[in-house]
């Protein structure tokens, strides 16, 4: 009888409920939707006990579904969308939604925190800016905005470590990786940057206890287990940040290895045995799911989400069969590379690497009357590409050099997408061969070793052992594409000064 590893992953848009066999491979798999709040420009809230409520109908349906692989869970394995800012009370209860990922209300209070201590002593010490995405300032703006929820609240966490305590009831903790994003975790001590959060006048009790990813955290408590439909008592792990789960669920062990996860933002990311100092501060660090290594990152912060709304405004037609999508993108490539000189900036919510701009917003550059919706569509598209070639430009000025490199989430699956990103970067890239599990996959890795399926993560990527399809770039399109990239270069430099214009535009009506 084959056992296996159920993992939770907490999404922009849902959460999604797998199942992985002993070997790391995806056996069956659930989705169920929840709403992400926009209600003003920059801000982005959830509603944590959603997260419970979706996890407990994908459980539902997959016992439901697959009842023999259910009866035979031997490990439970979490990840979540990182970087946010989740309330509770002592009881667990919620008293504040929660401010995720790509929140970028704060930015006062970063401005705040800069007047404690200077970015520069912030990045040495913590190894990342502050910024307004990070968890961070989000507190401070909940303190400040928000006085009777913050003085109700006795933890901060993430998204997963919520879960987690719906799940076995043990509350008040987190992993690494989750702390190494919030702007107040001294990566390289893993500990908490007590002066810091004295200085801000945080109370020090509110910041979870770390723990590795790896370990195993309690057991499944009988009402969660009688809610799920599951066995109680199974092992659940703490789990880790989606970014750190997906480095591991790409293969990627080390150094030259390096991987794009396309999903609702998307990031690129490599593991390194020590920080990788930048002058600029342009790259982020976070720790690794056993702790050792860090993962030097940057992120686009609109990527799949800004084709959704693309295509929400301009193709709405296309978005209801898999079959019309893939007409639309067959309409998209008879379009030349560049889309007839239109140019898209992704700044929906604001930018993270390399710009760390949270006034930046979306634009279209180079419209005419001619301009028609494919070739607004296909510059989205290209416009996505180009902010993570901006990514792969820092990764190269940090002496970064990538020579296996592996595409994986939702927007992996897109044949058209791959080969504009593999054009646009100028090298072959690997296809994951589970793109959109592959978050879950290092979920499922950490959860197996904290039961001692595995000895360590190299041992269970070993293990596993997936092989990747290739996509090999056009070098007549490689240099078509470095001639629009330039371009593209240099129209956030342009735009700068008018996106704080705009900001204050937005203000007077907010």
């Amino acid at each position: 009888m084959k056992t296996g590893i159920l993992v939770f992953d907490i999404g922009t848009t849902s959460v999604k409920t797998s199942i992985f066999e002993h070997r790391g491979i995806p056996l069956a798999s659930v989705s169920v939707r929840y709403p992400t709040e926009y209600p003003k420009s920059g801000w982005a809230e959830q509603h944590p006990q959603k997260f419970w409520g979706a996890a407990v109908k994908a459980v539902q349906e997959l016992v439901a579904k697959e009842p023999v692989l259910s009866a035979n869970i031997v490990s439970i394995g979490l990840t979540g969308h990182m970087n946010g800012c989740l309330l509770v009370d002592k009881e667990g209860t919620p008293t504040h939604p929660a401010l995720i990922h790509s929140d970028s209300r704060s930015i006062e209070e970063c401005t705040f925190i800069q007047s404690v201590c200077k970015q520069d002593e912030i990045y040495r010490r913590t190894g990342n800016r502050i910024d307004e995405h990070l968890s961070l300032p989000k507190l401070l703006w909940v303190k400040k905005h928000r006085p009777e929820e913050f003085s109700r609240s006795s933890w901060f966490l993430n998204a997963k470590d919520y879960l987690r305590f719906r799940l076995t009831g043990e509350l008040g903790t987190t992993d690494y990786s989750d702390a190494s994003l919030t702007g107040a975790f001294k990566q390289t001590e893993k500990e908490w940057d007590t002066e810091l959060i004295e200085a801000l006048d945080l109370p020090y009790t509110i910041f979870p206890t770390p723990e590795l990813a790896t370990k195993q955290a309690g057991t499944l408590s009988i009402q969660a287990a009688e809610l799920l439909g599951l066995k109680s008592g199974i092992p659940v792990s703490y789990g880790g940040g989606d970014a750190a789960c997906a480095t591991r669920g790409a293969g990627v062990s080390g150094m030259g290895e390096a991987y794009a996860a396309i999903g609702s933002s998307a990031w690129i990311s490599t593991l390194s045995e020590s920080p990788v100092p930048d002058p600029m501060m342009r790259m982020q660090h976070f720790l690794d799911l056993e702790g050792e290594q860090f993962n030097i990152c940057g992120t686009v912060q609109s990527a799949g989400i800004a084709l959704d709304w693309a295509q929400n405004l301009f193709a709405q037609e296309y978005k209801t069969e898999s079959e019309s999508y893939k007409d639309l993108e067959a309409n998209l490539r008879k379009l030349p590379i560049g889309s007839w000189g239109v140019l898209f900036l992704p700044y929906l919510m604001g930018e993270r690497t390399p710009h760390w701009d949270a006034y930046a917003r979306g634009a279209y550059i180079g419209l005419s009357l001619s301009t028609d919706k494919y070739g607004l569509l296909r510059s989205t598209y290209e416009g996505v590409a180009f902010a993570l070639a901006d990514i792969m430009h820092v990764f190269k000025e940090l002496h970064l050099l990538i020579n296996r490199f592996t595409l994986l989430g939702g927007g992996a699956r897109s044949t058209f997408w791959q080969e504009i990103m593999g054009e646009i970067f100028g090298m072959p890239l690997g296809i994951h061969p589970y793109p959109t599990e592959a978050t879950a996959m290092g979920a499922a890795l950490a959860a197996g070793i904290s039961v001692g399926l595995w000895k360590n993560m190299q041992d269970a990527i070993e293990c596993v052992g997936w092989k990747t399809g290739e996509v090999l770039p056009d070098p007549v399109h490689i240099e078509a594409y470095r001639k629009v990239y330039a371009i593209y270069r240099d129209v956030y430099p342009a735009l700068r000064n008018m996106y704080r214009q705009l900001a204050e535009v937005r203000n007077i009506h907010a």
